[in-house]
């Protein structure tokens, strides 16, 4: 959705688009079969919103804590051609003393955060998304001078998120919302048990072990109540054991690179998706 993302999951779809298919489709690895069929999508993680982009869901909610990301989807979704000229105004006057001028500068109106956003994501270092203790966004200027999106991409953009619900929430509450043959599209930051805080910097509010665990929870219950559940997560055995083959999950490990590619021997997954489909 124009952003560049890191710990984003275009990787995912482009490599492993099998996991968003139906069974027959995940057994033959082969994408001539049906999608999964599902009422809205419904992701609390959204991020770059790669998944989302690629299902293009006819219904659906999306949500985050990260306030900023949250305009920005807002803006592109009501104001895309406005959006894109102010973005370029920024672009227009890049340099590396703009840039910091800008990473200090905020903004109030939506408009003007929407587009700042969007410049610092694209000209920052590797499309980090951090902030101190402040909330202060203070990522180092990376080495993009240009911007490659046309207004037209914006318009398109805009599309997709018409019939989306975007929320600035907490994932108990979107998760909530889930009911029966809903598709729950799950990525939390990867915090591991022995690494409690492992995700300390995206917001001032940190993800903690104990956030992994009332999710699993929370999925748990809505596995029970029918909703369509797909995890994106670390191949961490604590994380394994939140979600028990015996209430119905799937495990299946997986590397970044194409399914088909060579793994050399010994090298371990280091991801995993856990589903009930």
């Amino acid at each position: 959705m124009l952003l560049k993302w890191a710990g984003g999951k275009a990787w995912l779809v482009n490599n492993h688009p099998y996991v968003f298919h139906n069974n027959e489709s995940y057994e033959k690895r082969s994408l001539k079969y049906k999608s999964i069929k599902y009422k809205r999508y419904i992701d609390p993680f959204v991020g770059g919103g790669a998944v989302f982009k690629y299902l293009e869901p006819e219904q659906s909610i999306i949500s985050d804590i990260n306030e900023e990301l949250i305009t920005f989807y807002n803006c592109l979704k009501t104001s895309p051609e406005a959006l894109y000229e102010e973005v370029i105004k920024h672009f227009n006057k890049h340099s590396n003393t703009y840039y910091y001028e800008v990473r200090k500068t905020l903004k109030k109106d939506e408009l003007g955060i929407a587009a700042r956003f969007l410049y610092l994501n694209y000209t920052c270092y590797n499309g980090i998304y951090r902030v101190n203790q402040k909330n202060e966004f203070n990522v180092p200027i990376g080495d993009k001078k240009s911007f490659h999106y046309k207004v037209e991409d914006f318009i398109n953009n805009s599309s997709k998120l018409k019939n989306t619900i975007i929320q600035l929430q907490d994932f108990r509450e979107t998760i909530g919302q889930s009911k029966k043959d809903d598709l729950l599209y799950v990525d939390p930051p990867y915090t591991t048990k022995s690494n409690k805080l492992a995700f300390t910097s995206y917001s001032a509010k940190q993800f903690s072990w104990g956030d992994q665990e009332d999710l699993s929870l929370l999925l748990n219950q809505k596995n029970a109540e029918g909703v369509k559940i797909i995890i994106s997560n670390i191949n961490d055995k604590d994380i394994r054991e939140l979600y028990s083959n015996s209430q119905g999950w799937n495990h299946k490990p997986i590397d970044r690179a194409n399914i088909l590619a060579h793994r050399p021997k010994g090298k371990k997954y280091k991801e995993i998706i856990i589903s009930n489909i």
